[in-house]
């Protein structure tokens, strides 16, 4: 597979890791963007999605440079509506693809959109269900444009007060403030609490578009492997044995 890229190439974005489902394109410079909260719709909403904001950009998908999207961790059903996309639009289009945690673009949203002046910390939390919630941290610095994300953990609420703890106290020893995102305020309300400077919010296709330029260098084609999602838990799902145990 030989794919020539532009020096603007032509970005496709999509996350269905929450009950949102995002789609983004960038296509000589201008952006386009659906954004739906579409709980278990997801399966019946992203194709169309992709064909209106195609349309809006007057393209067709065979245009396509690479395709950006969110590999979770999230709603396992979610994260491998996404990569299955992904899979087969790579193919069919014969075009890239690069792999984005969707807790990661919580806060890329906001680090792109907002003009820091000064490093920061931040912290991307998610709603795991089972009394667990999905988290990651990294650092970022608009002086030197340097942008970094640890790796996504799965954690129970108490070992998120301590990881919080310990990356506060990080902040404060170096005089960097600390930011908070995620999806948690009415789950963890108390985790949500935490920092003074939360923010509640969704992945974001639109962050993601920017966070795939920015990780050109991530962008693979299917010969390299494939677009595949991020499972954090290794039991995707209750055996009917232990839901017939909680119901009893």
């Amino acid at each position: 597979m030989t794919i020539t890229l532009s020096d603007s190439p032509t970005i496709l974005a999509l996350d269905t890791s929450t009950a949102a489902c995002s789609v983004a394109l960038r296509h000589q410079g201008e952006t386009y963007a659906l954004h739906e909260m579409t709980p278990q719709q997801h399966a019946q909403r992203i194709l169309p999605m992709i064909d209106t904001l195609l349309a809006q950009a007057g393209i067709t998908g065979k245009q396509v440079d690479v395709i950006a999207f969110g590999e979770g961790p999230g709603a396992f059903t979610g994260v491998r509506i996404a990569a299955g996309v992904t899979q087969g639009l790579a193919l069919g289009w014969d075009c890239r693809f690069v792999a984005l945690s969707s807790l990661a673009s919580m806060a890329y949203q906001d680090v792109f959109y907002t003009a820091h002046q000064a490093p920061l910390y931040w912290c991307a939390m998610m709603d795991a269900r089972m009394n667990e919630v999905y988290w990651q941290e990294g650092y970022y610095d608009p002086l030197t444009q340097t942008w970094r994300a640890e790796n996504a953990q799965l954690l129970k609420p108490e070992q998120v007060v301590l990881a919080w703890q310990t990356l506060q106290a990080q902040a404060k020893a170096s005089g960097v403030r600390l930011q908070a995102y995620g999806d948690v305020s009415q789950s963890f309300p108390d985790l949500a609490a935490l920092c003074p400077h939360y923010h509640e919010v969704q992945p974001n296709a639109m962050a993601m578009l920017n966070l795939a330029q920015r990780d050109s260098h991530a962008w693979q084609s299917l010969n390299d492997g494939l677009a595949v999602p991020r499972y954090l838990r290794n039991q995707v799902a209750e055996t009917l044995k232990q839901r017939q145990a909680k119901a009893v």
